[in-house]
């Protein structure tokens, strides 16, 4: 995965997400920030992405919020090298 991709929101988020986490998802939180994420490592990091997303990223009614459409492109980004 390419840092390129990536939206300086996109990377303001990920690095919330890493400051709260475990240490080893820091690492790959760090890794997707970097632009060095190992394909089998994006499994992981969308799972932290969507994580936030059902804690903090719909509203009541089950819809997203904003903050949960910039996690589900963030979702997209990251999860783009497994699917092409």
């Amino acid at each position: 995965m390419s840092a390129g991709y990536l939206t300086e929101r996109q990377i303001e988020i990920l690095k919330s997400l890493r400051d709260k986490a475990d240490e080893g998802t820091k690492q790959l939180l760090g890794r997707a920030i970097g632009g060095t994420l190992p394909r089998g490592d994006i499994e992981a990091v969308c799972q932290a992405i969507n994580n936030e997303y059902l804690m903090k990223g719909i509203k009541e009614d089950y819809t997203p919020s904003e903050y949960g459409r910039e996690l589900e492109d963030l979702l997209d980004v990251v999860n783009r090298p497994r699917i092409v």
